[in-house]
């Protein structure tokens, strides 16, 4: 979502203050992008280790692109609904795990 917000092509209407403040400033929300990037590949790597970590890095990175192309122009889910699916998701893992 940080990434994209920099894009000029896609814009929504119901940004608030935080998204808007990091589309005026591109390089925050490329670097925010970028952070939580860097933090999800190390989890992914201290889990998983090193090779499977960054090819699960990558798969997840694809993932997270493409479920975001195909969900968020026609307003399926918002920010609420994204998280409550990341917790159901979280809550399936650690329940069945």
């Amino acid at each position: 979502m940080f990434w994209m917000n920099t894009s000029t092509r896609i814009s929504w209407p119901d940004k608030n203050s935080a998204m808007v403040f990091m589309a005026a400033n591109k390089w925050y929300s490329r670097v925010a992008a970028g952070v939580l990037f860097l933090i999800a590949t190390m989890l992914c790597i201290t889990l998983l280790g090193v090779g499977s970590g960054l090819f699960a890095a990558i798969v997840i990175l694809m993932m997270v692109g493409s479920v975001s192309v195909l969900f968020f122009p026609f307003g399926y889910f918002g920010s609420a609904g994204v998280a409550i699916l990341y917790l159901c998701a979280v809550t399936l893992e650690l329940v069945i795990h």
